[in-house]
């Protein structure tokens, strides 16, 4: 018995779907091409910054032939000098500085705020393996303007570096910064409580279960009202249309103990006069005086299921008056909820930030108190940039060597896998022998496809 060969059956399904293959892999080509030859260029400046373990000053009293090594500069140590390379303060330094230079760039804004997050998202740091080093990368569109920005972002942080570290100013530095998240501690918390008086609610996760609860307890009551509601409605309607009936009725459907009894002594006047008409006629006077007792019994009982009705009808209204009390207490609880939640994502917002505060606010006042008590001796490393900065060897982005031949990979993956997913969902019979495979019938000829050619 003969197995399938799937090399043929891959081979057919490519030559088959060679349209969708070859006019994929174009159109990605086309697009990697587009982006290629017509992208705008992103260039890239690099420099580098070494991080030194700074000496430690001999003392008198040590022995010359003692060799005091400086520290290991430790991976806190390589991560902080990061962080105060893109800090807010050397990024709106260095914003300054380029408009003192008169540097033409995308820097040189009022939109201080704006720009400091521009710069920061262009800025690349990379701690290079097994060395002290840390190299810098700016990206910008202009590679003359990505090296003039870079040297100066440099030069600033060796300045800012050397004053946060400063002994002199380390304290007040330390104390102002301390104190300014202290402001925003407490403009925080002014914000949590200025939340929690809108709701006058302390916890409003607890509130909002709390509602939940209570809300689905009033949309079980408003359901049985309702149902209730229904229910005595059809049952007004139905003794209103048999009380306006002309026929007589004993109403003995109602449980009611005054009616029952009027009605069990109509119904035993109507037996009685039933009797007497069997042996009398309707003049008779016996009958007339039972049918008089009979119109008045009736009388007595229309009298009181009107009562009834009107009773049941009161009863009705009140059960709709707790209808809408109870759906004005839920569009309230609704509203509240609605009140909660905004209260709720506003809460922990500022929680969140105040958490964040806390802890810079922990940092500097620790930071503070170190540099008030301690006799500092200068900062824990030395850093010095290793040449000024140097643009890319063309642009990082687009590559036309990498992003071409991307693109016809690509495309042709995409295509062959379009190709595949079309033949997958395509259950037509496409070969005689399709036919004697899935079919099982015997293939008595076939007839090529015939293709007209207009010249």
């Amino acid at each position: 018995m003969k197995t399938e060969d799937y090399l043929r059956e891959l081979s057919f399904i490519l030559f088959a779907q060679k349209r969708v293959i070859l006019l994929t892999t174009f159109l990605v080509l086309l697009l990697s091409l587009l982006i290629a030859f017509y992208w705008p260029p992103t260039y890239s400046a690099g420099g580098s910054i070494l991080v030194r373990g700074k000496p430690i000053p001999k003392i008198p009293q040590a022995l010359e032939t003692v060799e005091l090594r400086p520290p290991l500069v430790t991976k806190e140590d390589l991560a902080s000098e990061v962080e105060i390379f893109v800090s807010s303060e050397v990024i709106e330094r260095t914003i300054k500085a380029l408009q003192e230079k008169g540097i033409s760039s995308k820097l040189d804004t009022n939109d201080t705020y704006k720009e400091v997050y521009k710069a920061r998202s262009n800025i690349t740091t990379e701690l290079a393996p097994a060395s002290n080093v840390i190299n810098v990368t700016y990206l910008s569109k202009n590679p003359a303007e990505a090296v003039q920005i870079l040297d100066t972002w440099m030069s600033v942080y060796l300045e800012y570096h050397s004053e946060i570290y400063n002994p002199e100013q380390a304290f007040s530095f330390f104390a102002d910064q301390a104190s300014k998240f202290k402001k925003g501690l407490e403009s925080k918390e002014n914000e949590l409580v200025a939340a929690v008086g809108k709701t006058r609610v302390a916890d409003p996760q607890k509130e909002i279960e709390k509602n939940v609860a209570v809300k689905q307890e009033l949309e079980k009551q408003l359901n049985a009202l309702r149902n209730d509601a229904i229910s005595k409605g059809i049952y007004i309607d139905s003794l209103s249309k048999i009380l306006a009936q002309e026929n007589t009725h004993t109403f003995s459907f109602i449980e009611n103990s005054a009616i029952s009894s009027l009605s069990g002594k109509l119904q035993d006047l109507m037996i009685e006069r039933g009797s007497l008409l069997r042996v009398y006629g309707e003049s008779v006077d016996k009958v007339i005086q039972i049918n008089k007792q009979i119109d008045h019994t009736y009388s007595l009982l229309k009298t009181e299921v009107k009562a009834y009705r009107d009773n049941l009808t009161v009863q009705l209204k009140v059960i709709n008056d707790e209808i809408k009390n109870i759906q004005d207490t839920l569009g309230n609880i609704a509203k509240s909820d609605l009140e909660l939640q905004k209260q709720l994502v506003d809460t922990q917002r500022i929680m969140f930030e105040t958490r964040l505060l806390q802890n810079s606010y922990e940092t500097f006042f620790k930071r503070r108190e170190e540099s008030d008590s301690i006799q500092m001796v200068g900062a824990p490393s030395l850093v010095s940039v290793m040449g000024k900065a140097f643009p890319s060897d063309g642009p990082v982005f687009p590559r036309k060597q990498v992003v071409i031949p991307m693109g016809l990979l690509i495309g042709f993956i995409t295509g062959c896998t379009l190709g595949f997913m079309r033949e997958f969902f395509d259950h037509t019979f496409k070969r005689p022998i399709d036919v004697q495979n899935y079919a099982d019938l015997p293939i008595i000829l076939s007839i090529p496809e015939q293709r007209t050619y207009k010249f």
